[in-house]
């Protein structure tokens, strides 16, 4: 069975490391990219099944990314969840509101994370 590519976007190296490291031992193949002008890109060439964005990053914020990917026909199916230090309502609105599929605030419990993963790529994928 082919393993499902996700498109971790943040600028935290930090983050992306315990992330990457965490869904490869699940069973994930993970891409990342470091600003939103960098994630525009991989988006486009490699068309991952799920894309997991923060909100703040250089060049382009993550609202500006769901923007470009909702707004092109061979991108827009492809379920977004954005993430971020930022916990007030107001901020989960807007990302939903941008276009996103669900938000997960920072720092997010893993299997919170899986659940997530695991949500929006329809259980078609069972994570070892």
């Amino acid at each position: 069975m082919e393993r499902k590519k996700i498109l971790l976007a943040d600028d935290e190296e930090d983050i992306k490391i315990v992330v990457r490291l965490y869904l490869e031992s699940k069973g994930y193949d993970i891409i990342t990219a470091f600003d939103g002008l960098d994630a525009t890109e991989v988006i486009d060439r490699e068309k991952p099944d799920l894309i997991l964005l923060d909100v703040m990053m250089p060049i382009m914020n993550g609202y500006e990314v769901v923007s470009h990917v909702r707004g092109n026909p061979e991108t827009e199916h492809i379920p977004i969840v954005m993430f971020s230090a930022a916990t007030h309502e107001g901020a989960v609105r807007k990302g939903l509101e941008a276009g996103a599929n669900d938000y997960l605030t920072k720092p997010f419990d893993p299997s919170k994370l899986e659940d997530v993963v695991h949500k929006y790529l329809d259980g078609s994928q069972e994570p070892t």
